[in-house]
């Protein structure tokens, strides 16, 4: 089923429209500007993959091209956090991957703006001329409070009525009808604990949307196993309401709420 509610119905808030891009793990924020939001880039992780033992070619050209033809949707770039692989400083090879996938998004978008994950150590450096690196904690661009995911998100980002975070990786665990099992990436949605949030911030936000990982090779945490993607501060912390969680496939598919099994 395609066309559901998450696609036909953009989110609407202060002026600003969240639409994901279908069949692309990416979002559309539009409002005066339009920004386009990616998330947990993860580039290095074949030489990781192939130290363990697993031959897999390099995914940068196939992702590279990926990100330069969102520029079609906006002239903006949005990518929260993890866009290197390495969790602390890079190696050469990750280096120079990360500063060509960097300078071509440059090239393709009018501005591009990073805040930086868990994986991110010695990011700042690497940054071509002109790319802002916010704070680990986020920041609001253009009216929506946005952040990684790894720590406790600003005052100014819970201060936003809606809120999109990466670092989870959601995905979900499909069978088919011949038995047959794969895990498909997923956006999830869901509302906030006005009780829980409010311990912690003055204000809280009406929603929170969780993005799925842009490297193709990230198939993610399948939300409906039990402990699947309860990462970061905000879902360990119960900040965010699971009852209200609904999980969407790439193609807008609405698979309801993802409950461990």
């Amino acid at each position: 089923m395609r066309g559901t509610s998450f696609y036909r119905r953009a989110v609407r808030i202060h002026r600003v429209n969240l639409i994901p891009v279908t069949d692309s793990p990416a979002l559309v924020m539009g409002g005066s500007r339009k920004w386009v939001c990616i998330a947990d880039l993860h580039i290095g992780i074949e030489s990781v993959l192939r130290a363990s033992g697993f031959n897999i070619p390099s995914q940068l050209p196939k992702m590279s091209s990926a990100i330069e033809s969102l520029a079609s949707h906006g002239d903006r770039l949005l990518i929260l956090g993890d866009v290197k692989h390495r969790i602390t400083h890079a190696t050469h090879r990750e280096d120079r991957e990360v500063r060509s996938v960097m300078n071509k998004a440059m090239e393709a978008f009018q501005a591009v703006v990073v805040t930086p994950g868990n994986h991110d150590g010695g990011l700042k450096e690497m940054m071509p001329d002109g790319c802002l690196v916010t704070a680990n904690s986020g920041s609001v661009v253009g009216g929506v409070g946005v952040f990684h995911g790894h720590v406790w998100p600003s005052d100014a980002v819970m201060a936003s009525d809606e809120i999109v975070m990466g670092h989870i990786h959601p995905s979900m665990a499909l069978e088919g009808s011949m038995g047959g099992r794969t895990n498909e990436k997923c956006w999830i949605r869901a509302r906030l604990s006005r009780k829980n949030v409010r311990e912690r911030y003055s204000t809280c936000p009406k929603e929170l949307i969780v993005a799925p990982a842009f490297n193709p090779l990230i198939s993610g945490t399948p939300m409906n196993r039990p402990g699947g993607g309860r990462l970061g501060p905000m879902l360990r912390n119960r900040l965010v309401n699971e009852l209200t969680m609904k999980a969407y496939l790439l193609d807008g598919t609405d698979l309801g709420r993802p409950s461990p099994r």
